[in-house]
């Protein structure tokens, strides 16, 4: 595993699993975490499993056309959160956030664990099979709460793949937030405080 780690505090109360787009790598979000600087948080940066046919790499690999496969990508999650629980943190210290098609893991991830999160971030994703969501969810996740932000000019991921993902999260019985800023696909620097206090509690 590829993973780099920092710490804003030297007692951190959260830690913050941060999943880079397609074609990213372990450095991609690194700027993100930095720029919004969030006290007493441990971040860390994985870098995904599969490597891309043209740079960088990938939580999903294709199987056949229409069959996407992230079982390494889970297994690197599970591996992460079973180690920060060996530091100490609790589950509900743990967070997700997620640019693009780490969006879509952060959300294939939580839906498939016996047990709740802090929360998740998807930033300017979407729910891969939108089809076959609502089978096997963990009734245990549903007490996961859900932050996504999406821009409203994104020509990569349109906006409407978060309301979407907001409609089929809380038909679920999922408690999602959404939120929509004037952006491109990127990440919303701007929108710092809105996920401080998603974090905290505040």
């Amino acid at each position: 595993m590829v993973c780099k780690s920092f710490s804003t505090s030297n007692v951190p109360k959260n830690v913050i699993i941060a999943m880079h787009g397609w074609t990213g790598d372990v450095n991609s979000m690194a700027p993100i975490a930095s720029t919004l600087n969030l006290n007493d948080t441990t971040w860390l940066l994985p870098q995904a499993p599969y490597k891309t046919k043209i740079k960088g790499f990938s939580w999903y690999i294709e199987k056949t056309n229409s069959e996407w496969d992230c079982t390494l990508s889970i297994d690197l999650l599970n591996s992460l959160i079973s180690k920060i629980e060996g530091d100490g943190f609790k589950k509900k210290s743990i967070f997700l956030l997620g640019f693009s098609q780490g969006a879509c893991l952060a959300i294939d991830y939580m839906k498939r664990q016996s047990f709740a999160l802090g929360g998740i971030i998807p930033v300017a994703g979407f729910i891969r099979d939108k089809k076959n969501f609502t089978t096997n969810i963990s009734q245990k996740s549903l007490k996961t709460p859900v932050l996504l932000i999406h821009g409203k000019k994104d020509m990569v991921v349109e906006p409407k793949q978060s309301y979407i993902a907001e409609e089929i999260l809380s038909g679920c019985g999922y408690d999602v937030d959404l939120h929509l800023f004037a952006g491109k696909h990127k990440f919303p620097m701007n929108l710092k405080n809105v996920v401080k206090n998603f974090i905290t509690g505040d």
